[in-house]
């Protein structure tokens, strides 16, 4: 069987309803909350449905007005009303997890009889910062792939090109670096990450400049159109792992007896090995099933710490 390293998640940003892409983080989460769930870690459980409602208020909410305020002021009815809908569907998923959170933290009171149990939460606590910083930066950084910019940016680009209206090209483009500058101000800047303030700057500065081409009413598409999906590799950004470190978690994680299982005559599968802050997370996958497996992988331990089938 051949195991092709894929970004199946991000595939999914393509194809899936948006309100799916903008709670990745979230989605994320949820494996974490599957795993204290099973084991009846109510403390655990409780922090990592607070984790998954901050994901949604600290990236879906200003990913989905900063799309909502556009879309609007350009009359695009359409997406305007869909972006609603996401906001909506946004709002009733924060109030689940602060919900199934406070349920938690009720069992966890009256079942708690750890005298460590404190500093195993603040602990717990530790992981959840290290992983929400990883989850921040994300969207911004991967807006030119996945999301808004092929799914509208791109589409109403076509249209103007087929036209020749290069003018409206080049605004379509400056808009589009305006919203990446804007992701990176309303979610790692506004959280306090570092070394993020370049990254909006860059961004605004290439929108600027694709404004002054348009001025000059090219009549045909410059060469500085496509830098906008080079800048983020000139910014170097930082990788949290290599690829060999990659190679090592997958082994790890194809090596259990419980995924091998999950494995069994499947073709075409796909593994995806991603870091999360202070733990790895492998899914498996294929066309005609879908998620086949779910690994935990632990960063210092370099075992497999739970391992998740896909519910029947």
């Amino acid at each position: 069987m051949k195991i092709i390293a894929l970004l199946f998640f991000s595939i999914l940003l393509l194809t899936a309803h948006p309100s799916m892409a903008i709670q990745e983080g979230t989605a994320t989460a949820g494996i974490f909350i599957q795993r204290y769930e099973r084991s009846g870690d109510f403390g655990k459980l409780a922090l990592w449905h607070e984790a998954a409602a901050e994901c949604l208020i600290r990236i879906s909410v200003p990913m989905n007005e900063i799309a909502h305020d556009y879309y609007r002021q350009h009359g695009a009815e359409k997406w305007t009303a869909r972006v609603e809908k996401e906001a909506r569907e946004i709002q009733e998923q924060y109030q689940y997890h602060r919900t199934r959170a406070k349920i938690a933290w009720q069992k966890f009171v009256e079942e708690v009889c750890n005298p460590d149990a404190s500093s195993v939460l603040d602990a717990e606590r530790k992981k959840i910062t290290k992983f929400i910083a990883v989850w921040l930066p994300r969207y911004p950084d991967r807006f030119y792939e996945y999301g808004i910019y092929p799914t509208f940016f791109r589409k109403q680009q076509k249209l103007a090109e087929q036209k020749g209206d290069y003018v409206k090209v080049l605004h379509l483009e400056a808009d589009a670096a305006e919203m990446c500058a804007a992701q990176y101000e309303r979610i790692p800047i506004a959280y306090g990450l570092k070394n993020y303030q370049k990254h909006s700057d860059t961004y605004r500065q290439h929108a600027s400049l694709l404004r002054s081409l348009a001025q000059q009413n090219p009549k045909a598409l410059p060469r500085e159109l496509g830098r906008d999906k080079r800048i983020l590799g000139l910014l170097e950004t930082q990788r949290v792992s290599s690829g060999q470190r990659e190679d090592a978690i997958l082994r790890i994680a194809k090596s259990d007896a419980r995924v091998k299982t999950a494995l069994t005559g499947q073709s075409g599968v796909h593994a995806y090995p991603s870091f999360q802050g202070f733990t790895w997370i492998v899914s498996f996958s294929n066309h005609s099933r879908g998620n086949l497996a779910t690994v935990i992988v632990g960063e210092k331990t370099a075992e497999v710490l739970d391992v998740f089938s896909p519910v029947k």
